[in-house]
């Protein structure tokens, strides 16, 4: 489907991920980490709410008000890795046992309506009625996560039962919110906006799809229903549910039209915002999506942290002051999920490269430190300071981390690459096999690379009916980045962030860079890391452990800290260590942050002291930039132009 706004819209065919460093991952993630996360959420007794709906037994319900969002929200994930072509049959097996729970729940309890905590424990509540409160009930959220389990199930598998769960609750919710007389209700937690679209986007992509389900399909209802919601922030006179004001923790303190920056609970910014620009896109509203972009400004130049990580306070898990960054900043595993939903959806809209930077940095560094490498301990919050005490869970209270991993890692496939009218794009170094269909006929690619621990990538066009534009995007970290086309240096035309290439079949576009490390400075506002530095190596940010420091990482680099990097496979799953010295001659290790706390419990720190660097305010070359290589004073990095 091609929306009006759109200049760079998803793959149309497929890409089989055969990458030495993510294949490992993504492997771990399908065989473990979601077996761990399906186990942990039956133990807590999110099938049991289900069958005490089904038998009436009210006051029995278990673990959290969004339980049966996270399960949704799990299957999402799970779907995905079946679509990309994971083999499961008990996978399949056991979410089809779930879909029929699901499915008797809905059906005892009546309509279309479906969320077991209300249902369970607070009956006459729906919505925040008669006392009850949206933000804490959440009944727009679980249901929001039913609309993404049944689309992307029955994609994956074709199986409908879980899709006209969604369509059953989707009908229920179109009849009964809305403009008076209906009720005015708006998420209390955001996510349905976005999960209402991709319903509405699969019943127009699937105008058959009626005549496979038993439930009535309502396309333009669902359209019209998420437009109400994106629409409905800020607005209070017919507000029926409680509370009636939500204020910024949840984005209604303002229309979206006059909200200037971000705010609030990070995880419900996000995703409301990534269903601002989904629906910008569906109506081909500019000013709409110019909202999107001033708030995406926002944050990405003032309120984002080097890993991807946003949410710097604790106190309602929400968006600091600008430039208020702190290393022991919350920065939610969720929160960095939302951020690549919105990052996503912006360069649909846009064509434009520089959010897919934001995207790679917060893959390559938060969501994969959010893990353990065993795959079945997690972080909900991921700071870059820690004195020793920060470990990964084996399970939370709130686990609604693991669930968004999944979906996360379950679309990487999706995030690769992308089309418009004249060829293609590639948005992530990552090797594997493209089959894409073209205005021309199909294309099929080869792609392969050794990042992140060497910088290099090739691609190599196996099969087109004609030439066609390539536009490989120009990663943020690249240093003195060479082009070649079959062998031969160029220079490429450069276009919204992409080098762009005009190639037909056994061509193949090629890229070096030197991956040397760098010293990274921020935004001088940033008070909490003025006279101080990161490193980082290509994507990748690094840190120090004091399992490697004698116990030490608060430590003062050198001027000229001599840095030698050494790959090795016996450390940590294989990764690549940076060697310095501090300005006492002292030697110190750092590894990529995307693994610590994969040893010995001790401290942890990305930003350390840099000798002879000025803690000043002067932030006159800053403009649009939170982050920049570190130029000791009376000093030049000799940068190579771009394909030289």
């Amino acid at each position: 489907m091609k929306f009006p706004l759109e200049n760079n819209w998803l793959l149309n065919g497929s890409i089989c991920i055969k990458d030495e460093f993510w294949n490992p991952k993504l492997k771990t993630f399908f065989e473990v980490t979601l077996n761990d996360t399906f186990n942990k959420l039956e133990r807590d007794g999110v099938l049991e709410n289900y069958q005490n709906l089904i038998e009436g037994k009210l006051d029995t319900h278990k673990g959290c008000p969004w339980h049966d969002g996270l399960l949704y929200e799990a299957i999402r994930g799970a779907a995905d890795y079946l679509r990309r072509g994971e083999q499961s049959d008990r996978l399949i097996a056991r979410i089809d046992d779930y879909a029929d729970i699901i499915e008797r729940a809905q059906q005892a309890a009546g309509g279309g309506y479906l969320h077991t905590f209300v249902q369970l424990n607070r009956p006459e509540q729906r919505y925040g009625d008669h006392g009850g409160s949206i933000l804490l009930q959440h009944d727009l959220y679980n249901q929001g996560g039913l609309f993404e389990a049944g689309v992307h199930y029955y994609l994956a598998t074709g199986h409908v039962k879980l899709l006209e769960c969604a369509l059953r609750a989707a009908n229920d919710l179109c009849d009964v919110i809305g403009e008076p007389p209906k009720k005015w209700v708006v998420p209390g937690h955001s996510l349905p906006e976005y999960a209402l679209l991709e319903l509405y986007e699969l019943c127009v992509d699937q105008p058959d799809l009626a005549e496979k389900v038993s439930v009535p399909v309502r396309s333009d209802d669902y359209r019209a229903l998420a437009h109400f919601w994106i629409h409905g922030r800020g607005h209070h006179e017919y507000r029926t549910n409680h509370p009636q004001y939500m204020g910024e923790y949840a984005q209604d303190h303002a229309p979206i039209e006059r909200q200037v920056q971000a705010v609030g609970h990070a995880v419900r910014a996000t995703l409301y915002y990534t269903g601002v620009t989904r629906l910008a896109m569906l109506e081909n509203d500019q000013e709409l999506l110019e909202s999107s972009r001033r708030l995406w400004n926002n944050v990405e130049f003032r309120k984002m942290h080097i890993n991807g990580g946003v949410g710097a306070t604790h106190f309602e898990e929400k968006f600091g002051e600008d430039y208020d960054l702190v290393n022991s900043a919350y920065l939610e595993t969720c929160a960095s999920v939302g951020l690549i939903f919105w990052a996503e959806a912006l360069s649909r809209a846009t064509g434009e490269a520089r959010y897919f930077n934001v995207i790679e940095r917060a893959l390559y560094n938060l969501m994969l430190s959010s893990v353990t490498l065993q795959g079945d301990h997690y972080f909900y919050r991921n700071p870059l300071v820690s004195d020793g005490s920060d470990h990964h869970w084996a399970w939370h209270g709130c686990p609604c981390c693991p669930p968004m991993i999944h979906k996360t890692f379950g679309m990487m496939d999706k995030l690769i690459c992308a089309q418009d009218e004249d060829g293609l794009f590639v948005n992530l170094f990552v090797g594997g096999e493209i089959r894409a269909e073209l205005a021309d006929g199909e294309a099929y690619l080869t792609a392969s690379t050794k990042l992140p621990w060497e910088g290099v990538y090739a691609i190599r066009i196996e099969k087109s009916a004609s030439p066609f534009r390539l536009r490989l995007r120009v990663p943020f970290w690249a240093k003195d980045i060479r082009y070649t086309v079959n062998g031969k240096h160029v220079i490429p035309e450069m276009e919204k962030g992409y080098a762009v290439f005009e190639v037909a079949q056994e061509d193949e576009i090629a890229f070096v860079d030197s991956l040397a490390p760098t010293r990274i400075e921020a935004h001088p506002y940033v008070r909490c890391d003025r006279g101080m530095v990161a490193i980082m190596r290509g994507p990748l940010v690094y840190c120090l452990e004091g399992v490697d420091n004698h116990g030490v990482t608060d430590v003062t680099l050198a001027q000229e800290p001599e840095f030698e990097m050494e790959h090795r496979g016996d450390l940590l799953g294989g990764v690549t260590i940076i060697r310095g010295k501090t300005d006492q001659g002292i030697e110190f290790t750092a590894v990529p942050l995307n693994v610590w706390d994969n040893r010995l419990a001790g401290e942890m720190r990305v930003w350390v002291r840099q000798e002879g660097k000025s803690d000043g305010w002067n932030a006159a070359e800053w403009k649009d930039c939170l982050y920049r290589p570190y130029v000791p004073t009376g000093r030049q990095y000799k940068q190579i132009p771009v394909g030289k």
